[in-house]
């Protein structure tokens, strides 16, 4: 094989990595944004939840001084009640004994409501302290995970980056120049398996005369359709491991799509 064009296609296959890598790493603050909202939504709750509690617990507590207010306002008044003159006076103060102790028990009955719900809350609160561990484990684990695998890709990168400026002082500049257009024209994309007499990109038919010249690999051919630069990868011996091998080999120049 004609050496630029085989470096040309190791290039491409390095290009391709690396276009994809970097879209990866990308995505990672966004990842990250996701993994720390949950732990933030799960703290906001508990927040909450403490913050109702804690209102809860006051209006209890009014409920609780409203009863006792109630409670002096009746003692005092059947205090008073031996010291009226008039049975008119007796009746009014007596209604007014009644009226208080019916609010007494309405206050004792929303006192009691409100205890309830205290212990529902903090139940609840209890369950949100649970689930927070729980997301704060996750979401840590997750982060770690995350930090390693952008280490990971940057890391392929710099080697990938190392491997392309090698490959690109290894090519001539006219061919560079060709190719870097083409790949700028098809998103990444500047070569094409021929096979079968298709061109494996845009899967327009190539001539015979054109597909004989090309299986050679002795020089630089492009399709007549998407005009990238066309190879031919020879099949190898019969057998199952040389089957996925080929296979391999042509599923190769297509990551990136057309």
């Amino acid at each position: 094989m004609l050496a630029d064009l085989q470096r040309l296609i190791d290039l491409q296959q390095v290009d391709l990595r690396l276009h994809d890598l970097t879209r990866q790493i990308e995505l990672f603050p966004k990842r990250r944004a996701q993994a720390e909202s949950e732990l933030s939504r799960t703290r906001h709750t508990l927040e909450q939840g403490r913050s109702h509690h804690t209102e809860s617990l006051k209006a209890r507590k009014k409920l609780e001084l409203d009863v006792k207010q109630l409670e002096e306002r009746i003692s005092k008044h059947k205090g008073q009640i031996y010291e009226v003159k008039s049975n008119e006076a007796y009746r009014a103060l007596q209604q007014e004994i009644d009226a208080d102790e019916q609010q007494k028990i309405q206050a004792e009955d929303r006192v009691l409501e409100a205890m309830i719900a205290v212990e529902e809350l903090e139940k609840r609160i209890k369950a949100a302290e649970v689930e927070l561990k729980n997301v704060e484990h996750r979401v840590t684990a997750a982060l770690r995970q995350l930090g390693e695998e952008q280490a990971a890709l940057k890391k392929e990168v710099a080697d990938l980056q190392a491997q392309r400026e090698a490959l690109r002082s290894q090519i001539g500049e006219e061919m560079l120049t060709i190719y870097d257009r083409i790949a700028r024209a098809h998103g990444g994309i500047a070569l094409a398996e021929a096979r079968d007499e298709v061109c494996q990109v845009c899967l327009i038919h190539i001539r015979p005369q054109t597909f004989a010249e090309v299986k050679r690999n002795d020089q630089i051919h492009f399709c007549e359709s998407c005009h990238r630069i066309l190879y031919y990868i020879p099949p190898p011996p019969a057998g199952p491991a040389a089957e996925q091998s080929l296979d391999a080999a042509r599923d190769k120049p297509v990551e990136a799509g057309s």
